[in-house]
């Protein structure tokens, strides 16, 4: 069942990312696409990978009604090929990257040890873990090089703490968690801030209209992507967070407050 979400349209009088090149993975929809609208009315030029054919048209018409660029790949960025060519095309037209969002993620949703199989883990470490680290230190070194002062964002979840029941993307999403804390500390003295957004549950549906969603305190239903998106261009934006780094944000409305484990078992009683 979907209903009307509870939301407050705020409006600054200034763009936030005027002129600033974006580099967003898998932002054809939901989370992704929250961020590249969010950060495109904030005036950034987006460049974005989609794997699906008819996001990524949809994406790119929606993107036009912004003044910015915006650019598309039809490709799969967990691929470290396509990040190579990706990133030769952008040194091709002279653009250098100023933030990057990795947003790409990949949920197998198995959980008791009896269903453990080696192929699920790498696929899910290698999309949560490896690809964005790849495609962050080649967008780094670039950032390095050029002496700007960046910012990079991962997109975890609130998983990376609480139990899910999906151990393969838990652990990778915890992985991601310290990761960011290593690449902070490690990235700081050139100024480039790499901080993350611990999402909870985010849905809505092609109305704009959300899920019930009972262990969601805070309004009791699932969360607009457009607030993940606000979120990124906090950490984005330097009237914000220039001196915020090694940060992961929760932004879950109170779900990762309840304990998932006894509640699952009282379910099954």
């Amino acid at each position: 069942t979907y209903l009307q979400p509870i939301d407050r349209q705020l409006k600054f009088d200034m763009p936030l990312l005027a002129g600033k090149n974006v580099l967003i993975t898998g932002a054809g929809k939901n989370i992704g696409k929250g961020i590249a609208l969010e950060m495109a009315q904030q005036g950034a030029n987006i460049y974005f990978t989609e794997i699906d054919k008819d996001r990524y048209h949809n994406l790119l018409k929606v993107l036009e009604k912004y003044p910015g660029k915006a650019f598309g790949f039809l490709c799969d960025s967990s691929n470290p090929t396509t990040i190579d060519n990706l990133l030769a095309a952008l040194n091709k037209q002279q653009i250098v990257i100023d933030i990057l969002v990795n947003n790409t993620a990949l949920k197998i949703e198995k959980s008791a040890i009896k269903d453990f199989h080696k192929k699920d883990w790498e696929q899910s470490y290698n999309v949560n873990l490896f690809s964005p680290l790849y495609l962050t230190k080649k967008v780094a070194d670039e950032m390095i090089a050029q002496k700007k002062m960046g910012s990079i964002i991962f997109i975890s979840s609130i998983h990376q703490w609480q139990y899910i029941g999906w151990p393969s993307y838990s652990t990778s999403k915890a992985a991601l968690g310290m990761l960011i804390k290593e690449l902070a500390v490690e990235l700081a003295s050139s100024g480039i801030r790499v901080n993350g957004i611990a999402p909870g549950w985010v849905e809505e549906n092609e109305k704009g209209m959300v899920r019930n969603a009972k262990y969601t305190l805070l309004h009791g239903h699932s969360i607009p992507p457009k607030y993940i998106g606000r979120t990124a261009v906090y950490l984005a934006a330097d009237y914000f967070s220039l001196h915020t780094t090694g940060t992961v944000l929760t932004v879950d409305g109170g779900l990762s407050l309840c304990n998932f484990h006894v509640i699952q078992s009282m379910q099954s009683q």
